[in-house]
Formats: structure tokens, C-alpha cells, sequence
């Protein structure tokens, strides 16, 4: 189970789980032709991406009302234990979905293709 904040998210996936690299590199090359690298861990500002298939508006709207409200503020998420310290990763359109069914004078009621963005801090 993911658990964002105090929102509970049974259905949702980590996109990016696997092929995470914790280390940084820099490279260059001196005047006299040789190269410096240097390597170091990362601290924070891992990507989690998490996706759904679809769920009801009235989850996408929660989900939508925090990712506009919560700011530079960090939040917990639990990934099925795994805990990480996050924040809504604005660099990027923090959340995404698309009705299942547009309506011309209504709300659908559900949200298909929901992607949330989150950092690690």
C-alpha cells in the first residue's frame, strides 16, 4: 500500500523504483589533457514517479488540492513500508490525469492515466 501524506493510495505503482543510480559524477578534462572525475552520493532529490490507471475524481481532487497547496512543505510516503521524505515536484506538472469520459456539462467520474511527481528531500 502507498500512503502520500494521510492519502491512501491501494492502486498506485512506483513507476521509477528500479534502475536508480545513488551517485553523482563530474568529469572534466585539465589543460594538460588528463580528466578529473568526481563522484559523490546523493543526498537527496531522487524522482518517484507514481502512476494509476484510474481512480475516482474525488481522489484525483484530493491529490490535486495538495500538490496546489503543499508548497516547499516536505511529506511522508510510505511505499509499502519504505518510508521517504518527498515534496510535489514542480519543476514538472506535479499531477496529471485524463477524464475516462469527457462531459460537456459535467465532471466525470473518474480520472484515467494519473501521475503524480514527487522529490526526495
Amino acid at each position: 500500500m502507498i500512503t502520500l501524506d494521510s492519502i491512501q493510495l491501494p492502486h498506485f505503482i512506483w513507476l521509477n523504483r528500479f534502475g536508480y543510480s545513488a551517485f553523482v559524477s563530474s568529469a572534466e578534462f585539465a589543460l594538460d589533457g588528463s580528466q578529473h572525475v568526481e563522484v559523490a552520493s546523493k543526498q537527496a532529490g531522487r524522482s518517484v514517479v507514481l502512476y494509476s490507471d484510474g481512480e475516482p475524481l474525488g481522489l484525483f481532487g484530493t491529490l490535486e488540492t495538495h500538490a496546489n497547496t503543499a508548497g516547499a512543505t516536505a511529506f511522508s510516503l510510505d511505499i509499502n513500508g519504505t518510508e521517504l521524505s518527498v515534496m510535489w515536484d514542480y519543476g514538472d506538472q506535479p499531477i496529471s490525469g485524463v477524464p475516462a469520459i469527457n462531459y460537456s456539462d459535467g465532471d466525470p467520474e473518474q480520472i484515467d492515466a494519473i501521475t503524480l511527481k514527487l522529490i526526495t528531500v
